[in-house]
């Protein structure tokens, strides 16, 4: 499922410069990717797999689901989700390679750090602790998804184990910020999509969100 390479190596199109590695292909000075049609795409796909304690692989509910019950846990607690879910926009958009960089398949020049998958989701560990403390007991209930029935706080890390392969599969963001020093020329949402359907979700538009505007929000 690897998805077209959103970044704009050649952006200015003033170049040749191929920054993949091992690759002596050549394009057109004007294709603005700075990409063969070889390297079109990202060649690595991040996919979150969920196992049980007895090894077995689960697959985990999706973005919506996870979000239906959170926001059904929290109303019973009279205990908003807004400020779990704004830490997760400020400190996943915008902050995590896309995969063809964290893979270290591209060439900056200068060199630019990117941080792991590990890193990455252990400076997230504090936000979710924070929300879903492993000390309290309701951390633990057991809520409702499609995919079978989870404690909220497995939801909690499940969430952010998808938005963090939503960002590196699909994001150009933290290439824009980084690299070119423009943000606003990010065209891909990658992870704030599902982080907009918890807006939607939460806040009182006055309309309902059927099925079908649900499923575009989270695709």
């Amino acid at each position: 499922r690897n998805h077209k390479n959103p970044n704009k190596y050649n952006l200015e199109q003033n170049n040749r410069i191929y920054r993949y590695v091992n690759c002596d292909n050549t394009f057109m000075i004007t294709r603005t990717s700075g990409l063969c049609n070889d390297h079109k795409n990202h060649e690595h796909d991040l996919f979150l797999q969920l196992f049980d304690s007895d090894g077995r692989v689960i697959t985990p509910p999706r973005h919506k689901d996870i979000i239906d019950a959170l926001i059904l846990w929290s109303s019973t607690r009279n205990f908003s989700l807004d400020n779990f879910f704004s830490e997760l926009s400020f400190n996943i958009l915008g902050n995590i390679a896309d995969v063809t960089s964290m893979s270290e398949d591209i060439i900056y020049d200068p060199p630019i750090p990117i941080s792991s998958l590990n890193e990455i989701y252990t400076s997230l560990i504090h936000i979710i602790e924070r929300y879903f403390p492993q000390n309290n007991s309701s951390s633990y209930q057991v809520l409702e998804t499609s995919n079978g029935s989870m404690p909220a706080i497995l939801l909690a890390n499940i969430f952010v184990g998808l938005l963090i392969c939503e960002e590196a599969n699909r994001g150009d963001r933290w290439f824009f910020r980084n690299i070119i020093k423009d943000e606003s020329r990010t065209k891909q949402l990658g992870a704030a999509m599902p982080l907009a359907y918890y807006a939607a979700k939460s806040f009182q538009w006055g309309i309902e969100i059927n099925a079908s505007l649900a499923h575009n929000l989270t695709k």
